[in-house]
């Protein structure tokens, strides 16, 4: 059987720009080339798309490579969408991939715009339906905060909802960009503000002593669905899991699995399957939790379904220690995306 052509689309016009080219790198270095021939997409901030030879760097492809016009003539059989963030992991380039009938790695529409939504995301988990405890959390209309008195209505419930410390996050967003911790009234202008840069509809969550606990799903969902052990994420005393710490200071030290009872390592990979089925997730996700550091009680934070890629991402090595390697990871990918379409096409044609 001849190699299917195995499009990886990476940039985009996200503030994640850059670990989506990480990402990718490390994807197209792990690709089997007797089942996949990779071929390039390379998204520019401004939105437009490049493609160059796949021996080229990515940021060559961004830079000199061929104006792409329809993604059609790039001829995939299989796209491999690497793109963190809006416009790529909110379901809207899923969308164009559902239109042209193309098989893609990871979850669709709906599941990749409410994960992507964090305020839709824990109004759903949290109904009792789904039953996936989260922290005391407000939504917050950043176009209210243009009168002081808007304002202050605000801050008052935050105050009395949430209280202090909280997190303020915008909505859409990823890799903890525009989030900020706040200890006092007196700092939550600011962090509103910063948040707002990135999103009209904002997050406020409580803050608690809580360890950072993930887990790596991966499959469709069914029975065969394979989730990790939880791995832990450390960071120096008074730092929390930001940007900076995440890919520029490289700060954090993981610990997989995370140091934690059976019972409550059980109880995490139980939610985190839940979560992934009850969002509609495929393909992967990573399922990040906050596990309270005296009594243990789990609270799910978000879903990711187009987790980082890169070396030193959290996915890769929670899955590697469940058994799948990072090359064996690419193909099961593929195979899953391909199965799901599969499966899709048998059940449009049996009605």
């Amino acid at each position: 059987m001849p190699a299917r052509r195995l499009l990886i689309v990476f940039g985009g016009r996200s503030s994640e720009h850059e670990i989506s080219l990480r990402s990718a790198a490390e994807i197209l270095k792990a690709i089997d080339h007797q089942r996949f021939t990779p071929v390039l997409l390379g998204i520019r901030r401004d939105g437009g798309w490049w493609t160059g030879p796949a021996e080229w760097s990515l940021e060559a492809v961004l830079e000199s490579g061929e104006p792409v016009g329809d993604l059609r003539q790039l001829a995939p059989d299989l796209v491999f969408p690497v793109l963190h963030g809006p416009y790529g992991e909110d379901g809207t380039f899923q969308g164009l991939l559902e239109v042209l009938g193309l098989p893609y790695v990871g979850s669709g529409v709906l599941a990749s715009a409410l994960c992507m939504d964090k305020a839709l995301l824990k109004h759903l988990l949290g109904t009792q339906a789904a039953a996936i405890p989260g922290v005391p959390w407000l939504e917050v209309d950043a176009h209210g905060l243009g009168t002081a008195g808007q304002r202050q209505e605000i801050c008052d419930a935050i105050v009395e909802e949430v209280g202090f410390p909280c997190f303020v996050k915008p909505a859409n967003q990823g890799s903890s960009v525009g989030i900020s911790r706040v200890d006092e009234e007196a700092g939550l202008w600011r962090a509103l503000t910063l948040a707002a840069r990135y999103d009209a509809k904002l997050v406020v969550e409580k803050g608690i002593d809580a360890r950072e606990i993930e887990l790596a799903v991966l499959g469709n969902g069914d029975g065969h669905t394979l989730v990790s052990p939880p791995g832990e994420i450390g960071l120096p005393a008074g730092e929390w899991y930001d940007y900076e710490n995440k890919y520029l200071k490289d700060a954090a030290t993981l610990q997989i699995p995370a140091d934690l009872p059976e019972a409550t390592a059980e109880r995490l990979r139980d939610l985190a399957l839940r979560a992934f089925r009850v969002a509609g997730c495929k393909g992967l996700a990573r399922i990040d939790f906050l596990v309270d550091r005296h009594t243990l009680q789990p609270y799910l934070n978000e879903i990711n379904t187009m987790p980082g890629f890169t070396t030193i991402s959290m996915y890769p090595k929670l899955i590697e220690r469940a058994g799948v390697p990072y090359a064996e990871l690419i193909s099961q990918l593929c195979d899953l995306a391909l199965a799901h379409h599969a499966a899709r096409g048998k059940l449009s044609v049996t009605r």
